[in-house]
């Protein structure tokens, strides 16, 4: 029996579940989007649930108003001057929790970023499986400028993009447009919002028709992969797809397509 979770909105992140897809929506548009305690705890919660709810297939990441998200909240990192070592780093880990969440989502996380992405947006960015980005969005890891370092979001970053394109952002938090992110591979196409709202659309149709439970699957072997050793990685693959050819989906796909029919899923 599949568990249905109920996502509720918050007055800094809303959510909207429509054919199987969650969309999550940034909804500070008056301090563009910039990540403080609440929305922080929102985002974490939110994503963290999705892993209960096997009926969702995908997730799409947006924000109102003209900027997808601007770093820090200012009022947030001015409250981090009071915070002894101990106070910052129960802080950091919150936000460290956060970008996990959503990197470890189970299903494809897909997202349209727009106008300023700062600092912390960049990271949200880099989490997200597949990205479209509006041509005049502008991108800037510019943790350096204020004294600060690009730490929390720098692994996921470093996954995303070569390191030696990411060196140069990096260390002189040089402002650069959607046109550089897509030839760093920081996102994936390139459009306005009605062009980039038809890529996401596509994507998502072609994700509705592979198997939920292998896309689920092949996002977790992705992760894995990554951190295991070459024999590890052996020993995984082999398992995985042996696993796959025996269970009930695999099944149901590889038996569809030789009697060339659909298989269940698209039902």
């Amino acid at each position: 029996m599949r568990l249905k979770v109920k996502f509720e909105s918050t007055n800094f992140v809303s959510t909207t579940l429509i054919k199987n897809v969650l969309y999550v929506t940034l909804t500070r548009p008056e301090a563009h989007n910039a990540l403080n305690s609440e929305m922080i705890k929102n985002l974490t919660q939110i994503f963290s649930q999705i892993k209960k709810d096997k009926s969702i297939l995908a997730v799409v990441l947006a924000a109102e108003g003209p900027s997808f998200c601007a770093g820090g909240d200012l009022n947030w990192m001015r409250e981090s001057l009071k915070f002894n070592l101990t106070q910052n780093t129960k802080d950091a880990q919150k936000l460290s929790n956060m970008y996990e969440e959503i990197f470890l989502c189970p299903v494809p996380v897909l997202a349209y970023v727009h106008g300023g992405i700062m600092g912390g947006g960049v990271g949200l960015t880099a989490v997200c499986d597949i990205v479209a980005a509006h041509p005049d969005s502008k991108f800037c890891l510019s943790e350096v400028k204020l004294g600060l370092v690009p730490s929390i979001i720098s692994p996921y970053v470093l996954r995303k993009i070569p390191e030696s394109a990411a060196r140069p952002l990096m260390l002189t938090a040089e402002v650069f447009k959607s046109d550089h992110a897509k030839n760093i591979n920081l996102v994936h196409f390139v459009g306005d919002k009605e062009a980039s709202q038809i890529f996401i659309v596509n994507k998502l149709g072609l994700i509705a028709n592979n198997g939920p439970e292998a896309t689920r699957i092949t996002k977790n072997l992705i992760q894995k992969i990554k951190t295991s050793s070459w024999s590890q990685g052996r020993i995984l693959t082999v398992k995985t797809i042996a696993q796959r050819r025996v269970s009930k989906e695999g099944q149901e796909g590889m038996n569809a397509f030789f009697e060339k029919r659909e298989p269940a899923w698209h039902k």
